[in-house]
């Protein structure tokens, strides 16, 4: 499961309204898929284009468009590159 795009293209599809988006998320929020889907509904609701090339790195860590996010607390997505 190395191309995660499809799962964070469905999280930047999700209308949430005011539900959190870890209550949302439809897989565990700590496998590739729900890390990927958690960071597709971050970059939506940042204001940040659709997600492209989005790939696990170490850890709890997600790559995608261009940039590197730390999802060890799926609530709060960080970026840090």
């Amino acid at each position: 499961m190395s191309d995660l795009t499809s799962y964070a293209a469905a999280g930047y599809a999700a209308e949430l309204d005011d539900t959190p988006a870890v209550q949302a998320c439809p897989h565990y929020t700590s496998s590739p898929a729900g890390m990927a889907w958690l960071v597709g509904a971050w970059l939506k609701a940042t204001g940040r284009s659709a997600p492209r090339a989005v790939r696990m790195s170490r850890g709890y860590r997600v790559r995608a468009n261009d940039m590197l996010l730390c999802v060890t607390n799926p609530a709060s997505i960080e970026r840090l590159a």
